[in-house]
């Protein structure tokens, strides 16, 4: 492709309407570990795809976006990683940029919602995930990839799509903690006008893809949807005010044909041209 989906970190971040980030994190993965090299391979794998987006007619040059490079983590505890994503997520929410984080495992939402909800106490959340991820902790650990929902269920209104796998008590918490939640991916007009005009953090775990569509995950559930469909169902969220998303479990070591990576390279473009402001259908 000409120039790469992701600009270089050296790039004027400042004045871009949006801005992404590599979270090379996997502390929180409770099965196969590798998801903190997805940043880099999804970088590398943009090389293979166009700015041009024909589902959406734009292109990447239409918009001033820019490359940020890696957060830097300041240590292993965990609480003080998912602070600093939280620090470095509120200065560019903060600054009205539209913030697109890679990670690493499902984890660094708890960070990244965190962050967002700084600047917008009013924040809902929409996530799509096969896993409900509604545990108080797992493995000792409230900032297991199995706990992100919750966190966020304890702070706002949030929806949970594509939906098919966790243990008989996180159904029973989902059905009294979460606005709504679904196996389909579609957001449902009731959950869409209860959101309203609210800021929101989406965050997509590609797990929700059925594994022959992605198969670089760490923990890969059957019955997944299609990217087709994943991406449908995200472009349909445009007229939400959607200020920061997060993408995570792309764990590439687990996929040696790559093409994990390029598809959640392609996702980020569908998602930079269809939802930052502006850009909506």
């Amino acid at each position: 492709m000409n120039g790469g989906v992701y600009l270089e970190a050296s790039r004027d971040v400042h004045n871009a309407l949006a801005v992404i980030v590599g979270v090379p994190y996997d502390g929180g993965t409770s099965y196969r570990k590798g998801a903190g090299g997805a940043p880099d391979a999804i970088r590398a794998a943009s090389q293979s795809i166009e700015e041009y987006s024909p589902t959406l007619r734009r292109d990447l040059s239409d918009v001033a976006y820019a490359d940020a490079g890696m957060i830097l983590l300041p240590s292993e505890a965990p609480a003080d990683v998912m602070d600093a994503i939280a620090s470095f997520v509120e200065s560019h929410v903060r600054a009205g940029r539209f913030l697109v984080s890679l990670g690493g495992d499902h984890s660094i939402s708890i960070g990244t919602t965190a962050g967002s909800r700084r600047v917008h106490g009013d924040l809902a959340h929409v996530v799509f995930d096969a896993h409900l991820d509604m545990r108080p902790e797992y493995d000792g650990s409230e900032y297991s990839h199995a706990c992100g929902t919750r966190h966020m269920a304890k702070h706002g209104p949030t929806v949970a799509l594509g939906i098919r796998s966790g243990a008989r008590f996180e159904f029973g918490d989902a059905d009294s903690m979460l606005l709504a939640w679904s196996p389909d991916l579609e957001l449902s007009a009731a959950a869409r006008a209860e959101i309203g005009s609210r800021p929101v953090h989406l965050s997509l775990d590609l797990d929700v893809l059925d594994p022959s569509i992605l198969s670089g995950t760490g923990n890969p559930e059957p019955g997944g949807a299609t990217y087709k469909e994943l991406r449908s169902a995200v472009l349909a969220l445009a007229g939400l005010n959607i200020v920061a998303v997060d993408i995570c479990e792309v764990s590439p070591g687990h996929d040696p044909s790559g093409v994990s990576a390029v598809v959640a390279a392609e996702l980020v473009r569908e998602v930079i041209l269809g939802l930052v402001p502006g850009r909506a259908l």
